[in-house]
């Protein structure tokens, strides 16, 4: 019977706590139309907590994306119960490493010249999209549609102090490894008949697609909630082809003496198409309205 009556108390208060839409110090629980949102993956802050109840160890939560496209997600209400929501991603990153080689001379030298390694690497993502919400409670669902596109581009470009000569056909020159964005590929600037890449230039990548999403959210603190969605959408991405520069001392095809000979080399891209559902990275999120 004591049991019975605690958990009438507990059922009793647990939804007295959800119903209420004000704190105690007479702020809003929901957000509002003008409100603005932001929004973080929720599991580091579980884990941090959930290993106080542990051994394991516990290094500081982190601010992690809420999505797999590195995208900063936001929203903004127009409504209490209607709101815009979008991500951006714009990732731009130029690499340069430099080393250093004999220089070749027909007189003895202590001199070197510079090799040089460049690398450029470009991410945009970027989604639009609409929400309906439902529910006057400290628990409300939402709904809604939206759309996504994203591109991509890769490049590799080397520089070399030494170059191909008559009088140095095999020069020496830095060996470096390329360091591809997604490529598992252990990939050296020397091909297998002893040329020299100068290019590797990955294909563009082009995505588009739409999803509609059905999710939940509860606001353990005013303007502060945890929640999760999942989704079902269609998409379409699109990968070109790679190009591979590289020069040698050699014969060329249909030649008949060596000389000064550059290549270019297409590696095959590829296309894909999907319909599938979704759980927005299977993880739960968090959401900051202000």
């Amino acid at each position: 019977m004591r049991n019975l009556w605690l958990s009438a108390i507990l059922f009793t208060f647990s939804t007295a706590l959800l119903a209420q839409p004000m704190s105690k110090k007479g702020e809003p629980y929901l957000p509002v139309a003008g409100d603005w949102a932001v929004g973080i993956d929720a599991a580091p802050f579980l884990e941090y907590f959930g290993n106080f109840f542990s051994d394991a160890p516990n290094d500081a939560p982190s601010a992690q994306f809420p999505n797999n496209s590195f995208a900063i997600a936001v929203k903004k209400f127009k409504r209490d119960d209607f709101a815009y929501r979008g991500s951006v991603r714009l990732g731009i990153q130029a690499d340069s490493y430099r080393t250093f080689s004999p220089e070749f001379s027909t007189e003895p030298t202590n001199t070197t010249v510079e090799d040089k390694y460049s690398r450029t690497i470009t991410n945009t993502y970027v989604s639009l999209g609409i929400e309906k919400r439902k529910g006057n409670t400290r628990i409300q669902g939402f709904y809604g549609v939206e759309g996504f596109l994203g591109f991509g581009t890769e490049s590799h470009k080397f520089e070399y102090g030494n170059n191909i000569t008559p009088e140095n056909t095999n020069p020496v020159r830095s060996e470096f490894e390329i360091l591809f964005q997604n490529d598992p590929r252990e990939i050296n600037t020397v091909t297998e008949t002893g040329g020299f890449i100068t290019e590797f230039n990955k294909g563009n990548t082009f995505s588009i697609g739409a999803r509609a999403f059905l999710g939940a959210e509860i606001f353990i603190f005013p303007k502060w909630s945890v929640g999760f969605e999942y989704g079902l959408g269609m998409g379409f991405a699109y990968t070109g082809n790679a190009e591979i520069v590289a020069e040698q001392w050699t014969v060329p095809t249909g030649g008949s003496a060596e000389q000064f000979v550059t290549t270019i080399t297409d590696e095959g891209g590829d296309s894909r198409f999907g319909i599938d559902t979704d759980n927005s990275r299977g993880s739960i999120f968090m959401f900051f309205y202000f």
